[in-house]
């Protein structure tokens, strides 16, 4: 009579064989903490560097100076012109006088600037106007739209202020931390197929008189597979749980830190994971799973097969 394979079972058995193999179990755990941790840093990378090149786009704009006799009419035609444009995402227009005021504010702390201006008759300074793209690649058609004639001619002067190149570095940085990671991902990924299938031939070993008891009496090769499976998958379920823990206790050691390189902006690290916690923890833990879940398989099998 062969014997029934029921979930109690296999989990009593799962667990004892745990227990016996407690420090393999753990060296097990060690590999695939730092595996997924090794997945994590490089999501966490990722999230910082869209944060950052995000910051940095916020940042560009087009300053446009109109000299300072510029009609109204011609102010409100580039305004309404550039506001049309598709790509344009704002198009604030300031007056002579907010232009003047901004100027003050800006140069409070400079006293010598102030009382050259108080010793102006007149304001000295035009209108302007700040454009803002929706998206980075639009800046130099925004630049060629400038170039209306019929408001080109009172445009004094205009600065683009042009963060591409520090885009382009931090996307670059991106690029080289991902492939880091990759590589990390697949050392890790291959020592803990090698450390799974090794410490389920450990086990099966300690056992095999054990399992040999069993597959004379009639065990199926499922009595005998599923345990040394189960106790993979628990394993696996360990080290996600300590993972998670170190994981959240460096975002929270980090994310304050990180604010001074945002400008005091949230570096949106916390956010990122918390938005995406369920898919996150559905991909990384049923890869994990399925990975261990397989190589115990595996490694039970050969042994089903002498």
């Amino acid at each position: 009579m062969s014997l029934a394979v029921t979930p109690w079972r296999i989990i009593s058995y799962a667990w004892k064989n745990f227990i016996r193999n407690a420090w393999i179990g753990l060296a097990t755990v060690f590999v695939l903490v730092l595996a997924l941790l090794s997945v994590n840093v490089l999501v966490g990378v990722n999230a910082l560097m869209e944060s950052a090149v995000s910051a940095l786009e916020k940042k560009i704009d087009i300053s446009v100076y109109f000299i300072p006799d510029t009609p109204e009419a011609v102010l409100q035609q580039a305004q309404f012109f550039m506001a049309s444009l598709p790509q344009v995402k704002s198009a604030n227009l300031l007056t002579r006088d907010q232009a003047l005021e901004s100027f003050k504010e800006l140069h409070a702390d400079d006293p010598k600037i102030l009382e050259a201006l108080a010793e102006l008759d007149q304001n000295p300074l035009g209108a302007s106007m700040i454009l803002k793209a929706k998206k980075t690649k639009d800046y130099p058609f925004l630049i060629e739209a400038l170039k209306n004639p019929q408001f080109e001619f009172a445009v004094e002067s205009k600065t683009y202020d042009d963060h591409a190149e520090a885009i382009n570095q931090v996307r670059d940085i991106g690029k080289s931390a991902r492939l880091f990671g990759l590589i990390l991902i697949g050392v890790f990924a291959l020592f803990s197929v090698l450390i799974v299938y090794n410490a389920v031939r450990v086990a099966i070993y300690t056992q095999r008189q054990e399992i040999g008891v069993m597959r004379l009496v009639g065990a199926s090769g499922s009595f005998v597979r599923m345990p040394l499976v189960l106790e993979g998958v628990l394993i696996a379920v360990i080290a996600m749980i300590i993972s998670a823990g170190v994981i959240v206790g460096a975002i929270y050691l980090l994310e304050p830190r990180l604010i001074s390189f945002f400008d005091g902006a949230d570096p949106g690290l916390r956010t990122f994971f918390v938005k995406n916690l369920w898919q996150l923890i559905a991909l990384e833990g049923g890869a994990l799973v399925l990975l261990v879940a397989a190589s115990s398989w595996a490694a039970v099998g050969k042994y089903l097969k002498k």
